[in-house]
């Protein structure tokens, strides 16, 4: 069982209130729950900032290149949208 790590690191530049920051949070998540059963999510820094998000997502597969696939497949997915830029990113398959 390989088990992959995607720390996503987001830069909110139109937020202004708590309630913005977490529509975008709420729709990033939602992102990755469509993806299916295999991976989860979570913010896990910079909650007490609007302008910054910190998500990390857990991928698990048998296949270490399933797991790296499916992280950058994700990654590039969110790379896409508007409402926010994603500044810096690591992945970490173990």
């Amino acid at each position: 069982m390989k088990a992959g790590l995607l720390t996503l690191h987001f830069h909110l530049p139109r937020v202004e209130s708590l309630k913005e920051k977490r529509s975008i949070v709420k729709g990033i998540l939602a992102e990755v729950k469509r993806r299916g059963t295999a991976f989860a999510a979570a913010e896990v820094d910079n909650l007490d900032r609007l302008d910054r998000a910190t998500i990390q997502v857990a991928h698990v597969s048998n296949d270490p290149h399933t797991t790296d696939a499916a992280l950058t497949q994700l990654r590039t997915t969110l790379e896409l949208r508007r409402d926010f830029a994603l500044e810096a990113f690591d992945v970490e398959v173990v």
